[in-house]
Parts: C-alpha cells; structure tokens; sequence
C-alpha cells in the first residue's frame, strides 16, 4: 500500500516558537532542529473547530510547551488550565501530546511513548 493509498498526515518541524492556526489542524508537528524552548499557542476555542486536532512530538532535548487561551484546555486533573509542558530533564524527548476541540476546549490527550511528565499551568 502506497501512501497515496491512505491517510497520512502532514509532518511539519518547527524549530522556533508557533502559533497553531486552523491551517494545522490534523498535522503532526515536531521539535526537530529546534535549540531551545518551543511554546506551540493554540487558537481560541469557536464551536466550528469541533473535531480538530493537532499532534505536537518533542523530538529536541528542549522544553515543549502547549499553550492556549486562559482557562481552554483541559488535562489530567484540571478542567481550566491554560498550558501543558514537558520540561523535566531526561523526560522532553519523546513526549507528544494531541490537542482535539470539542468545540468548547482544548482536550490534551497524552500519547507519549514512555511515561513523561507533564506540567500543567492554570
């Protein structure tokens, strides 16, 4: 089976801090090249990005940061938080995270491979 053949999804590095726009959504963006922290800022929430998702893999030994808007994104334990972080030392390579609209927020669904830690700020 070709590529063609199915579904693949656009694979972009961003090797400097990066607002997300509607243009990203269903991509997989990385770290790749990136020397220092990289913050990904999300849109703010309207009711017509219900369904999309963006996928974020840090791939450089540098902090990965999601943010959004104050109070849309919700995570393990906390329906309001404004951002997620992977900054713990041994654990930022590797770590990825999916940001899916639900229409009202930013559901942050953990998908790293090994168990990474992950900040979340309020």
């Amino acid at each position: 089976m070709s590529t063609s053949d199915k579904l693949v999804p656009v694979v972009e590095a961003k090797t400097t801090s990066y607002a997300v726009t509607s243009a990203d959504f269903g991509k997989f963006l990385t770290t790749r090249g990136a020397g220092g922290a990289i913050t990904f800022t999300l849109p703010a929430v309207v009711s017509g990005f219900k369904g999309a998702y963006v996928d974020f893999y840090n791939v450089a030994d540098q902090d990965m940061i999601v943010a959004g808007t104050a109070g849309e994104l919700v995570t393990f334990n906390d329906a309001a938080a404004n951002s997620v972080a992977y900054s713990t030392s041994s654990e930022q390579i590797g770590a990825c995270v999916r940001a899916f609209c639900d229409g009202t927020s930013w559901l942050m669904i953990l998908m790293a491979e090994e168990t990474a830690t992950m900040t979340v700020a309020t």
